[in-house]
C-alpha cells in the first residue's frame, strides 16, 4: 500500500539524514490561514458529517506530517490538543460544525516533541497570498531543532553551530523536481520493486491516531495517551 504524501517527498529529508542536525528534539509546524475557509467549494468542507473535521484534517495534517515524516517518524506516546471555532461568521456556509483553529503539542517516544499550529482564519497577516479564491494571506513553514542545528523549511535556510558560534546558511534546492514529481517518481520505482516507497499504510495509521488523539484531548480537555 502506498500513501500518497507528497509533502513527504521533500528534498530537505536529505539534510536531515546526512546527521547535520544531529539529535532532532523539536519540531514546529505551522499552516495558519488568516481568512481561508473554503465554504464555497461544494459546502462541504464546513459540514462534519461530510469532511470529517475543518482546519486540522483540511490543511493541518499536512504540516504534522511534513514535520513528522522529517524527523523520521517517531513513535507518538502522547497528546494535549486544543481545538475551536470561532469565525463561523466570516462565511455564509448553512452549517459549520468544524474546527476552523487547532493547536496541539504531541510527545514521542525518543523524547522529542512537536508542536502544530493549524488555522483557517486567524487575525494574523503574514507572507504568502493564499491565492485569488480567497481573501487573505497564510504561513505554511516547518523547523526543525537539533543539537547540531536548525532547519527552516521556508526559505529554506540551515542555523548551525561552528565552534560555539551560530552561522546562518541559505540552502539552495538540491532537486528541479516538484514534491508533486518526486511521490510520482518515487511510486513508479515502488511498484517496480526499484525502491522502498517513501511512506507506507503503517505511517498513515500513526498519523490519523495523531489526529484522532489531537480531536480526543480537546474533547475530554486532557492530555491523552496514542494508542
Amino acid at each position: 500500500m502506498f500513501l500518497g504524501a507528497s509533502f513527504d517527498s521533500h528534498p530537505p529529508f536529505d539534510i536531515v539524514s546526512e546527521g547535520r542536525l544531529g539529535k532532532i528534539y523539536r519540531a514546529r509546524a505551522t499552516w495558519v490561514r488568516s481568512r481561508g475557509i473554503p465554504a464555497g467549494i461544494g459546502l462541504w468542507f464546513t459540514d462534519k458529517k461530510r469532511s470529517g473535521g475543518g482546519a486540522l484534517i483540511d490543511i493541518g495534517v499536512h504540516a504534522l506530517d511534513t514535520a513528522w515524516y522529517l524527523m523520521g517518524t517517531p513513535r507518538p506516546i502522547s497528546i494535549s490538543a486544543k481545538v475551536f471555532r470561532n469565525f463561523a461568521h466570516f462565511v455564509t456556509s448553512p452549517v459549520f460544525d468544524v474546527e476552523d483553529e487547532a493547536y496541539a503539542f504531541i510527545r514521542f517516544a525518543n523524547e522529542a516533541i512537536v508542536e502544530l499550529e493549524t488555522s483557517w482564519a486567524a487575525n494574523l497577516t503574514d507572507d504568502t497570498p493564499t491565492g485569488p479564491e480567497w481573501v487573505g494571506r497564510e504561513s505554511n513553514n516547518c523547523i526543525l531543532f537539533g543539537t547540531k542545528g536548525t532547519l527552516r523549511l521556508k526559505p529554506l535556510t540551515l542555523f548551525a553551530d561552528n565552534n560555539g558560534k551560530l552561522e546562518t546558511v541559505p540552502l539552495e534546492p538540491r532537486y528541479s523536481e516538484s514534491s508533486f514529481e518526486m511521490q510520482l517518481r518515487n511510486f513508479a520505482s515502488a511498484i517496480r520493486g526499484q525502491a522502498p516507497p517513501a511512506n507506507n499504510a503503517d505511517q498513515a495509521f500513526e498519523l490519523m491516531e495523531m489526529i484522532d488523539g489531537i480531536y480526543a484531548s480537546s474533547e475530554l480537555g486532557r492530555e491523552v495517551p496514542v494508542a
